[in-house]
């Protein structure tokens, strides 16, 4: 077992295969950890286990970490969280290097008049900034104060919520870069909650929606999808790129980007026309059916066909192989609660995922969807009123205001850039959210971020957004502290809690919790965080017959009492909605229908009728070959890189080392275009032009541009991804979903030019 932190080098060396693959295997990952000589022998000291999670991402997933001497030796995914499934993803592993970045910043910094920085210490920050949020709240009111959590991170929107409304604000928004806060919002329209775990494990068919675009399964959801393809069953993925999750497919639909919707209507409808949908299941449970279906009644595979790339035949097959395996049909929109596709019609495509449920009769069913447990049910409301945000008497609610769609985990991060650029909004405080990247779309993002009387940054690293703050708060890595119980979604309900894994470093950071209790504290509002850390958690555990201490011995455990799933539609008609009065008066229509992107590709492909997914469908490429061709441009996350703002300089040695960041191409169009892999290209519309290495494919569908996401920072300081690749959002529209207040950040039209042509 290795006793010293582990170098670049060796990380390199054990997982350099890790941006190929989504999992790797413990006994890899022991290999990548490690250079010989065993826990407890001669030449290895003992190693002390510790249980903690994963938070490289939303889906937390529960490990073992074993250190010795305070350091680092390896970790191993618990078998019974049902995300790790005994084993971590390479990204997983990647990130536990995040506490020995050379990136990390040791001290809080204040930014000096010439714009550069100075240490100060941690009593002199947090006097300094309460005293200008004190300044602020009297002169402008408790609204014009606000926070931007990352949602990937439990603590965080947990202790920012309860902080913000201690002080009167109800200003409290989510990174979208971090939560898929589209579909979470637009579930809830549907079936009053804002997410579902599609059952692969008991699945007669799978079906995966544009996982794509947050390509980064959970080693159990991988292994679950790998034991339907062994055992034949069908796996359908409708996406327009074939990615790692959808691998796993013996069926890739090849839809052109954005238009998954109309797809998904035409296979609505021909299970409707042909009398394939559990009527007996919409008659019990769910309202406006009668009205919705008249609405998409000319929404027929042929009328899909022309807007999809897909041959109608072809749409009328899926809904077949829906229809028989029904009511075992498992559907996953997106990967979990990862953020990802966010087209302007994306929330009426995840409202009729809800639908297509219904119409199969797949809620709550074994092999179907399956609603979350009810955790909230059994956590003492006496108890968790000193532990949880206070709502009351707040002064202003923003969060909601314009948007009264909102996520039921949080709204949207893009209304604080728009109440920032009003003026309305005059301190903001971001933990651990790169908002100038994660928004670079919106016109003098940076200048209106800058030109707030108070910026202050929660962060590992300096990120884009925080060379622009006033103060800078560096945060520990996840493994030098603990968090709040994560509640796992599956088959079983369970609990999850992270613990300090190895020793702090020698330098200032905080945790959150720390960083925020401190700020409560300079802003005289300290009551409200009067439990601690432990307190708090052990307050959600104690009605589930659980306890912190036990979480620390196990690191994971089934709740011992029986929760429930949620049993009722937590909707205004307590039915599945097919029709919404709240979408309609929010102007985004009351049923789910057709909405076209604002513009297209200039290729027409027609595909040939071979739906198996390890044969590439050839294309006839239709277009004006006097004119640039134009392309969709989609975005999304890698196996390996992601979009946390503390990058891994192992991990981005692999993203250089196997072209990660380069621009996925059809291989069809590639050859017209005479463009093969390696070439430099161009990307160029109105908002940037930029260039990149062609990745030539028949991954991808040919209307359609891949460009991976968490690339191409600008923050200098982030050394180790500083310039490398293209970050995808400087090519599209500030567009801001009506009603729900969601970015749109996919399906931004570029043009392609070979460099040197």
């Amino acid at each position: 077992m290795q006793t010293r932190p582990l170098t670049r080098r060796t990380f390199v060396a054990g997982c350099a295969a890790a941006g190929t693959v989504a999992t790797l295997g413990a006994a890899q990952a022991q290999d990548a950890f490690a250079e010989g000589g065993q826990i407890g022998s001669d030449a290895r000291p003992e190693s002390t286990q510790v249980h903690s999670i994963c938070q490289a991402c939303p889906n937390a997933c529960a490990f073992t970490a074993y250190t010795v001497d305070g350091k680092l030796g390896k970790v191993i995914g618990d078998a019974f969280d049902p995300n790790a499934a005994g084993t971590l993803c390479a990204r997983g592993y990647g990130y536990t290097q995040s506490a020995l970045s050379e990136n990390n910043l040791p001290n809080p910094l204040r930014r000096k008049e010439d714009g550069s920085f100075r240490t100060i210490g941690w009593d002199e920050a947090f006097a300094e900034i309460g005293e200008k949020l004190q300044a602020i709240i009297d002169e402008s009111g408790a609204g014009a104060v606000g926070m931007v959590c990352n949602g990937a991170l439990p603590t965080a929107l947990a202790y920012g919520t309860r902080f913000m409304h201690a002080l009167g604000s109800g200003n409290v928004w989510i990174d979208g870069a971090t939560r898929n806060l589209c579909k979470e919002a637009a579930f809830a329209q549907v079936i009053g909650t804002g997410s579902y775990a599609p059952d692969f494990d008991n699945a007669e068919v799978a079906v995966l929606i544009d996982t794509s675009y947050a390509d980064v399964t959970t080693p159990g959801r991988a292994a679950a999808l790998q034991a339907l393809r062994a055992a034949d069953k069908p796996i359908i993925a409708i996406d327009p790129r074939l990615g790692t999750v959808a691998s796993f497919a013996d069926t890739w639909v090849a839809v052109n980007p954005g238009s998954e919707l109309a797809l998904l209507l035409a296979v609505c409808n021909c299970l409707v026309r042909t009398n394939r949908y559990d009527k007996e299941f919409v008659a019990a449970h769910a309202s406006g059916f009668a009205e919705w279906v008249a609405a998409i009644d000319g929404c027929t595979p042929a009328w899909a066909e022309g807007i999809t790339g897909v041959p109608g035949y072809r749409i009328e097959e899926v809904a077949s192989r829906l229809a028989e395996a029904a009511p075992r049909v498992a559907i996953e929109y997106c990967n979990g609660t990862l953020a990802a596709d966010a087209y302007v019609n994306s929330s009426q495509t995840a409202r009729v995922v809800c639908l297509l449920n219904a119409l199969l009769g797949t809620w709550n069913v074994p092999g179907g969807a399956l609603l979350p447990f009810d955790y909230a049910a059994y956590q003492p409301e006496a108890v968790l009123a000193q532990a949880g945000p206070d709502a009351a008497h707040l002064e202003t609610v923003p969060s909601v205001v314009g948007f009264p769609l909102g996520a039921p985990f949080g709204a949207s991060a893009a209304a604080s850039i728009q109440q920032a650029q009003t003026g309305s909004l005059k301190a903001m405080l971001l933990v651990e959210a790169d908002m100038a990247y994660d928004h670079a779309c919106i016109p003098d993002v940076d200048h209106a971020l800058g030109e707030l009387d108070l910026l202050v940054c929660v962060s590992q690293q300096m990120t884009q957004t925080a060379a622009e703050a006033d103060y800078v708060l560096p945060v520990c890595s996840y493994l030098e502290c603990g968090s709040l119980p994560v509640f796992l979604q599956g088959a079983t309900p369970g609990v999850a809690i992270a613990n300090a894994v190895i020793e702090s470093s020698a330098s200032n950071a905080l945790p959150i919790d720390r960083i925020i209790e401190g700020l409560a504290r300079s802003c005289s509002v300290e009551d409200a965080f009067a439990l601690s850390l432990d307190e708090v958690a052990q307050a959600q555990l104690e009605g589930m017959g659980l306890t912190v201490e036990g979480l620390r011995e196990t690191g994971s455990a089934a709740a011992r009492q029986n929760v429930a799933r949620v049993a009722t539609w937590a909707t205004p008609s307590h039915r599945i909605q097919f029709s919404s009065t709240a979408c309609e008066e929010a102007g985004v229509g009351a049923l789910p229908l057709w909405v076209p992107l604002p513009a297209t590709s200039s290729i027409t492909a027609v595909i040939s009728d071979d739906m198996n997914a390890r044969q590439r469908d050839r294309v006839a490429v239709l277009a004006d070959a006097d004119e640039p061709l134009t392309f969709n441009l989609i975005t999304g996350q890698q196996p390996v890189i992601g979009q946390d703002s503390a990058n891994v300089a192992e991990l981005m040695d692999i993203a250089e080392q196997y072209d990660l960041d380069s621009v996925w191409i059809n291989a069809d169009v590639a050859a017209v275009l005479g463009i093969e892999t390696g070439d430099m290209v161009a990307l160029t519309n109105d908002k940037a032009t930029c260039q990149a290495k062609a990745f030539v494919t028949h991954r991808i569908a040919p209307t359609a541009l891949y460009l991976p996401s968490g690339f191409g920072h600008t923050a200098q300081r982030q050394q180790v991804s500083f310039r490398q690749g293209i970050n995808p959002l400087v090519f599209a529209e500030p567009i801001i979903e009506e009603g729900y207040g969601i970015l749109c950040t996919q399906g931004a039209c570029v043009k392609l030019l070979k460099e040197g042509a």
